[in-house]
């Protein structure tokens, strides 16, 4: 049995181009590939997340009827991709940033009895009771001056909620002592995102604790409502029963038409408070 020889280059490009021009598509050339990144950059500020760009640059690439490009290619340009819009939005971080922010901010990674305050600051309630409530609302206001800050600069930056969403599942991501030894405006970028994005989560937190709450003092209330109303009926049934009977005292034969009234009413008085 002879040995299959592979096919020369030039071979096999010619069928190559024979296939792309059969299904009407055509290589990633070098314009190409310029004009894919500039997409991939577009792409980034929708959302930062590497995979959220891959998809939508290869499904760009369907669209034009374009072959994708080799595997290397596309995890480089979506590392200088994803480079590019992180120093874009640290750049205006750094500008922007007041000396308050950026307290607050390293305070977040210090240690606070033991504790690194963002760990402390990562919890999510366990339940609805007063204590936890009460530290969710303390991590509220611990956040808020960083969310105020975040909410003006964000929006001017460009960010979108979904790259706040990726920055911040960063900081859940790495460790304290990842996060401590990163470029201090990367760090700051998380740390900012974290806090905008940990605020709003605190405010879901808060307000279905609410509902919760108010949905149990409901049902409390009607329970509590339908034993008061049980209570009234057996207590109007007495009254009710009670009156006719001191209604009888006027047709009671046994009673003698000249008989003092102050001892029909001492009759009428036993009667009445024999059923309360």
């Amino acid at each position: 049995m002879g040995v299959i020889k592979a096919r020369a280059r030039s071979t096999r490009l010619e069928q190559q181009q024979n296939i792309l021009k059969l299904f009407d598509y055509r290589l990633c050339g070098a314009s190409l590939k310029v004009e894919l990144e500039r997409k991939a950059q577009r792409v980034a500020m929708l959302s930062a997340q590497p995979v959220f760009i891959l998809r939508e640059v290869l499904q760009h690439l369907v669209h034009q009827r374009t072959v994708a490009p080799g595997y290397t290619y596309l995890q480089d340009m979506l590392g200088r991709t994803v480079s590019s819009e992180r120093l874009r939005v640290t750049s205006l971080l750094g500008r922007a940033v007041t000396p308050e922010v950026e307290r607050r901010l390293e305070a977040l990674l210090e240690a606070d009895e033991g504790m690194y305050r963002i760990s402390l600051l990562k919890h999510e309630p366990k339940d609805f009771s007063y204590g936890e409530l009460r530290q969710e609302v303390e991590r509220r206001k611990f956040f808020q001056p960083l969310f105020e800050f975040g909410q003006t600069f964000l929006a001017a930056a460009g960010l979108s909620n979904e790259s706040v969403k990726y920055y911040a599942s960063l900081v859940q991501f790495y460790t304290v002592y990842k996060l401590q030894r990163m470029a201090i405006p990367i760090a700051r970028l998380y740390l900012l995102c974290f806090a905008s994005h940990r605020y709003r989560q605190i405010n879901d937190n808060l307000i279905e604790a609410f509902i919760h709450l108010v949905d149990q003092y409901e049902q409390q209330a009607k329970i509590a409502s339908e034993i008061a109303s049980a209570e009234a009926m057996s207590e109007a049934s007495g009254n009710l029963q009670a009156a006719g009977q001191v209604l009888n005292l006027f047709l009671d034969p046994s009673i003698a038409d000249w008989t003092p009234f102050s001892k029909v009413r001492q009759q009428a008085f036993s009667l009445l408070s024999g059923c309360t």
